[in-house]
């Protein structure tokens, strides 16, 4: 059976109140407000937090506009946005300092590790970690050879930095080490190395004190999806399970997903099987959508078009469940015209994939009007598998799973079986490559 009943692209924008439990009204230790706001002409779909790091004399320094990536690990900031503030060196045994050429959608970001502790809200990880800071590109300064497409003038008008909260703990990417050639030398080089766990980029949750070091939780509102709006606010959470339970809303239905290695996780798109990636950093759905006929736009070329408003065929799980608030397509040139009258939230851009072999990406247009956590690599998952359930449940009792359909006595009575056996047999246990949660 199905459980929609009613698939609309055009809803109202609510109030951020009405979309999140009374204890989220007020920002907590962990739960801090996050901002999707175009800092800059053309910018879109970009959400925002404010994140503090301090230095091994605590010395601190808060940097805002860092954008939130559940798509990579490990805190970047630009090297500006410190205001001045020093941070130790990451170095290698041979004391070499280390510099890390991470490899993003837009291209790559050069720059030097360094040791921090990383806060955000009230929550601070319990040492220094490595992050990444990085500069303007300069004619003199000294990078890589290998390192050729690069991003960092996009991610300067993109914000301050970036803090990458995927299922990863560690980022593996390349690294490098400054050699200097001798003792004669004048000329030193970038040179890869391999780096160990604990001097790679890494996941700031994974080093917060428990409980709040299992994952993420994102929080954003719905949106018109006929106009978009300039912004909208929402929250970011730490601590997946009771910690961040004001953020589910207690009629939502509540989809578990593991993750592959990849972070993928499987979905039907118009009867066909694609894997999923959910990635709060990209600002566009990045989907195969040629099977359904949808057309390209005339002159954006990249971007599906579609009038009236188009709502995906995406369902998830054995069950095939369809989402209540689906995933839309509009006019591509509607869309262009509200970025340029300075609007950042627009629900219905899609392209599709960069590339022949490029993952399918759910970007921040699936998180309006929904809470979707990501879950670590290794952290236990508090939330049960198939058939969706009413949350928050967040210790672990399964509420009555309530249809949306109300033209069949039975079938209510049968999902309210079935969940209960669900949680009978539901045993919370460790998700090797992290986890996905998301309101439908």
């Amino acid at each position: 059976m199905s459980y929609l009943t009613l698939r609309r692209c055009v809803g109202a924008a609510l109030p951020l109140l009405a979309t999140l439990g009374v204890g989220a009204a007020q920002a907590a230790d962990n739960i801090v407000p996050i901002e999707v706001r175009q800092l800059h002409d053309g910018h879109f779909n970009l959400a925002y937090v404010d994140v503090t790091v301090c230095n091994a004399a605590q010395q601190c320094r808060t940097v805002p506009d860092v954008l939130v990536d559940t798509g990579s690990s490990g805190l970047r900031l630009y090297r500006e946005a410190l205001g001045g503030l020093q941070l130790e060196a990451v170095r290698d045994d041979m004391g070499r300092r280390l510099g890390s050429a991470a490899d993003f959608a837009v291209g790559g970001l050069w720059g030097t590790l360094h040791s921090a502790q990383v806060r955000v809200g009230q929550v601070e990880t319990t040492q220094a970690i490595p992050i990444q800071l990085f500069d303007a590109a300069s004619p003199s300064e000294l990078r890589p050879a290998s390192y050729k497409d690069d991003a960092r003038p996009r991610f300067i008008t993109m914000g301050n930095g970036v803090l990458g909260i995927s299922p990863r703990r560690h980022d593996p990417q390349r690294y490098f080490a400054l050699h200097r050639w001798g003792p004669g030398a004048v000329l030193p080089a970038w040179n890869p190395v391999d780096v160990d766990a604990s001097r790679q980029v890494v996941n700031p949750i994974g080093h917060f004190p428990d409980p709040y070091n299992n994952g993420s939780v994102i929080s954003l509102p719905e949106v018109d999806g006929s106009a978009g709006q300039k912004t909208a606010q929402g929250w970011l959470g730490f601590g997946i399970g009771q910690p961040t339970a004001a953020l589910f809303p207690a009629a939502a239905h509540v989809m578990a997903h593991e993750l592959d290695e990849q972070g993928k996780f499987a979905a039907m798109l118009g009867g066909r099987r694609v894997d999923l990636l959910a990635h709060s950093g990209s600002n566009v759905l990045m989907l195969d959508l040629e099977p359904l006929g949808l057309p390209r736009h005339e002159r954006f070329k990249r971007f599906y078009d579609a009038a009236p408003l188009t709502p995906l065929p995406l369902a998830f799980g054995a069950n095939e469940i369809e989402l209540a608030h689906p995933l839309c397509i509009g006019p591509a040139a509607n869309m262009k015209k509200a970025i340029d009258d300075g609007y950042a939230v627009l629900p219905m851009l899609a392209i599709a994939p960069i590339a022949q072999d490029a993952p399918n990406v759910l970007g921040l247009p699936f998180f309006f009007g929904r809470t979707v956590a990501t879950g670590l690599q290794g952290a236990v998952n508090p939330f049960p598998p198939e058939p969706p359930y009413v949350g928050p449940t967040l210790s672990f009792d399964v509420e009555e799973t309530v249809s949306l359909e109300d033209d069949s006595d039975a079938e209510p009575v049968a999902q309210e079986a079935a969940a209960k056996a669900v949680d009978a047999a539901f045993v919370p246990a460790p998700s090797p490559n992290g986890f996905i949660v998301f309101t439908n």
